[in-house]
């Protein structure tokens, strides 16, 4: 596992990912790969420049439930999953979007999945590798 700081958070990555910074957002992927992207982007809830207690957790709550979403809860954080079918990529491909909410943080974690390869291994290992980085996401203590 590799550990990658996002603004103010950082999140833990297994190290099979190749990563780089787009803009402000960390994008992870497989190598040599097309079909299966990671993309991590955090929203930080402000009020005055400081961060806003329990915003991000709320935010989730309430948008997982206009969704009718499953809403999954963890130490102090919580997420939904969504899929929607994607713009590009062959027929019948999907973006997976998970919603974090951590304290006055939101992640949007998005993965594109192509459907020619939705069932290859690596695309399932990449799918697989999320839950866990959303374990791991945590504040930055510095």
């Amino acid at each position: 596992m590799r550990t990658f700081s996002i603004g103010s958070t950082k999140i833990d990555l297994p190290d099979f990912l190749e990563t780089r910074i787009e803009d402000d957002t960390l994008v992870a992927f497989p190598p040599r790969t097309d079909f299966a992207n990671l993309r991590f982007t955090l929203i930080n809830v402000t009020r005055d420049g400081q961060p806003v207690a329990d915003a991000g957790v709320k935010m989730i709550r309430e948008r997982a439930a206009e969704a009718k979403a499953q809403l999954h809860e963890g130490s102090d954080r919580v997420w939904y999953h969504v899929t929607e079918s994607a713009s590009e990529g062959s027929a019948g491909s999907l973006m997976h979007y998970w919603y974090v909410g951590m304290d006055g943080h939101t992640l949007v974690v998005s993965c594109f999945v192509d459907a020619t390869r939705s069932s290859h291994p690596v695309a399932q290992r990449v799918l697989a590798s999320v839950e866990p980085a959303i374990h791991s996401f945590r504040r930055d203590p510095k």
